[in-house]
Formats: structure tokens, C-alpha cells, sequence
């Protein structure tokens, strides 16, 4: 428990008056940064520095020095390490991969490793060194406003002081939480560029779709049987089909280029991207999330978060409240876990509906192959028919990745990463 016998505050709040001459000021950013944390609330700079979908380009990572890992060498062995380090990028190793190399978790990594073993004395004496500081800084400040901004600061980081609960063991269990946070999202977003492949495909086949439909207009137009308004709206519509193409593969080019530096490689980096795998559709019959509930709140971060704070807490009032917060957060792990069961239900029954729509193209295309030998249509119908299939099988693989996806989502409940509210 927190060393409640020094007085530092008051005693210094008493010998200020003097404002005798001491030596300069020390650890003056210390403690700068530590009246900025007091000072202003992060959430309101976390807002205003919240990043924009279509804009924001994450900060370029320095290549990994992959002589000093933060893992042990014994960590892996030698083929996983070299797997780990090699340019390849595999669905499999997304989670060892924000392990090791994400710029954030390996600051968090390092950041632990200097608070570990630190209990809540610790901090609050580091706290009171601090305000001693400043309260040397005020003692020799040569003006009456300096002194009584200092002084108010001093009193900002004693009240933060006192009303801090937060030990080296809470900070891990949120350091924790973070990297699970972000090898989801890095699931996501390989799963993102995958279903990026096929949006792809389905743009450049309607391309080619528009370019023939095109042409055939401007053959209408010619024999006189288009109008030239005719031409011009199927030029609009293939300039627009460009037009979706391009940003299209912006947008694919901005989640590889983020997803890369997620995982250690540099922005401009080309590593080979392994496919995906197919959802396990055997697992979704036997998935049973009463039975899961336990389980997902006993691991749940904001649960054990909760859990570790109670043991820190005096004031009834904070116990209370905090009490409220565990029960509050096993509620939402349990709720959050049903939620994603029924999203895994709705995919795979998305993936059964658009098995079924390519059972009918693949059937329709069938019809137009025999008519277009038969010289009963045209090759532009042929065409039609051809490139509804192909959008039904790409539809039937992005349904494979979000049932995927889904199930993950599943899985990180279980593990303790809360996914909805």
C-alpha cells in the first residue's frame, strides 16, 4: 500500500513561504513531461490525433535489428525464428510477428521491463521525489508568478499522486491487452487485402464487360441503330469503372503498406504474401458459447484489470465503484462473446446462400456456352454470363474469409479480448 506517512506537500507548502535561494532547478523535463500528463486529458489529444481512414499513413518502423530481439534466442527454435525473420508474410505467424517486431508492443516490452517488480510504494515515492523537485524549482524562482505556478503544479501531481492505483502488474495486464488488439487487427487487415484481390478482379472483369459493351455501341452508332448520347454514356460508364479500379488498388496498397510496417517490415517493403486459410466449418456445430462464457470472462483484460486495481484500492467508495466496473466487464465479455457466435452463424449462413447463387451461374453459364456454339446469342451475352460466375466464386471466397474472420473473432473473445459492446 501507498506510503500515506510523508507529508512532503504540506511540509513544503509550509517552508515556501521563506523562498529561500537553492541550487538551480533539476530533472526540469521529467518533470515538464510529468505536469503535461497531469495537465492535459489524453482521450481529448487521443481524439484530436485520431487518424483518417482514407489519409492517414501509420509512422514508418525501423527495419528490426534482428541481432537484438527482444525474445530470448530460446523463445523459438532455430526454423521458427527463421520463419519469423524470413519475407514472407504467413497468416500463421501474424500474432509471433506483432510479438516481436510492432513498434508498439516492443515499446510496451520495453517499457515493462523497467517498471516490472515496481509495487505501488515505488511509484508513489517516484511521484514525491518528483513534487520535491518541484518544489526545489519553486523555492528559487526569482518571480512570484513562477513560485505560484510551480506550487500549483506540485499540488496537480500530489492530488494525481494520492489517486494513483496503477501498479507495474496492471500496466502489463493493458500491455497485453494492446497486442492482442493489434494481432487481431493485423488478421483483419490480411484478411482485408485478400477480399481486396477478388473486389479486384470483379472491377477489371466488368472493365473488360464495359469496353465490349462500348465498342458495340459505337457499332450501333455507326450502322445508325445508337444515338451518339448512346456512345457517350457507355464511354461515362467504362471512365467510371477506371475511375473505381484505381482507388480500388489505393486503398489495397494503403492496408498492405500499413500491415507492413505493423509487422516489422518497412512501408515499401514487398514480402510475399501467402494466402489465407479457409475457415474450419466443422468447429462451428461445436461451438458453445454458455459453455465458453467462464472461461472468456476468467481471461478477460478488462476483468483481470479490474480484479488487480481492487487489491490497491482503501477508499470505500473506490471499491464499490470498482466492483461495478469487474461486474460491468464480466457482463460485456459474455455479451460480447454471444455476439460474435451469432456474427459466426450469419457468415456461414452468407457462405451457404452464395454457394448456392454460384451453383445458379455456373449453371446459367453453362446454358450460354451451349447457346453461343449453337449461334443462338452473342459473345457479348457469353461474356455476361462468364463474368457472373466469376463475381459468384469470388462472392463464395469473401464469404469464406469473413466466416474466417468471424470465427477469430470467436476465438479472441474466449481469450480474453472483449470485440463489442
Amino acid at each position: 500500500m501507498k506510503n500515506r506517512n510523508r507529508m512532503i506537500a504540506g511540509r513544503r507548502m509550509a517552508a515556501s513561504v521563506s523562498k529561500k535561494k537553492v541550487d538551480p532547478p533539476r530533472r526540469m523535463a521529467a518533470m515538464t513531461a510529468a505536469l503535461l500528463a497531469v495537465s492535459f486529458p489524453m482521450n481529448a489529444l487521443a481524439a484530436a490525433n485520431s487518424p483518417d481512414d482514407n489519409t492517414y499513413q501509420a509512422p514508418e518502423a525501423p527495419a528490426p535489428d534482428y541481432n537484438k530481439d527482444l525474445s530470448p534466442e530460446f523463445a523459438y527454435t532455430a526454423d521458427k525464428w527463421a520463419s519469423l525473420r524470413d519475407n514472407v508474410m504467413e497468416y500463421g505467424e501474424l500474432a509471433d510477428l506483432i510479438h516481436e517486431y510492432n513498434p508498439t508492443v516492443r515499446s510496451n516490452r520495453s517499457a515493462y521491463k523497467d517498471q516490472k517488480g515496481k509495487d505501488l510504494n515505488d511509484v508513489y515515492d517516484q511521484y514525491m521525489s518528483d513534487i520535491d523537485d518541484i518544489w526545489d524549482q519553486a523555492d528559487a524562482a526569482d518571480d512570484d508568478v513562477t513560485w505560484a505556478s510551480l506550487r500549483f503544479s506540485a499540488g496537480l501531481l500530489t492530488k494525481s499522486a494520492d489517486n494513483n492505483y496503477q501498479d507495474a502488474d496492471m500496466e502489463k495486464i493493458q500491455y497485453d491487452q494492446q497486442e492482442a488488439k493489434l494481432a487481431y487487427q493485423a488478421q483483419q487487415m490480411m484478411i482485408s487485402l485478400e477480399q481486396a484481390r477478388y473486389n479486384i478482379t470483379d472491377l477489371e472483369n466488368s472493365r473488360n464487360l464495359l469496353q465490349t459493351q462500348y465498342e458495340f455501341t459505337q457499332a450501333q452508332a455507326a450502322a445508325g441503330m445508337a444515338t451518339q448520347m448512346d456512345v457517350l454514356t457507355a464511354k461515362k460508364s467504362l471512365q467510371d469503372q477506371d475511375t473505381a479500379i484505381l482507388s480500388a488498388k489505393k486503398s489495397q496498397e494503403n492496408v498492405h503498406r500499413n500491415l507492413c510496417l505493423m509487422l516489422g517490415w518497412s512501408a515499401d517493403a514487398q514480402p510475399e504474401i501467402r494466402s489465407v486459410p479457409e475457415p474450419d466449418l466443422s468447429r462451428i456445430d461445436s461451438l458453445d458459447p454458455d459453455a465458453d462464457a467462464q472461461t472468456a470472462v476468467s481471461n478477460n483484460y478488462d476483468v483481470k484489470y479490474y480484479e488487480k486495481k481492487a487489491g490497491n484500492l482503501t477508499s470505500q467508495d473506490l471499491i464499490e465503484s470498482n466492483q461495478a466496473a469487474i461486474q460491468n466487464a464480466k457482463d460485456t465479455a459474455v455479451r460480447s462473446l454471444k455476439t460474435q457466435y451469432n456474427t459466426v452463424l450469419t457468415a456461414r449462413d452468407a457462405l451457404n446462400a452464395a454457394q448456392s447463387q454460384l451453383a445458379v451461374a455456373q449453371s446459367d453459364l453453362s446454358k450460354a456456352a451451349a447457346s453461343l456454339a449453337a449461334g443462338q446469342s452473342t459473345s457479348l451475352q457469353y461474356q455476361t454470363a462468364s463474368n457472373a460466375c466469376t463475381a459468384a466464386e469470388n462472392d463464395v471466397n469473401t464469404k469464406k474469409l469473413q466466416l474466417l474472420l468471424a470465427l477469430e473473432g470467436y476465438d479472441w473473445n474466449v481469450k480474453g479480448l472483449t470485440t463489442s459492446n
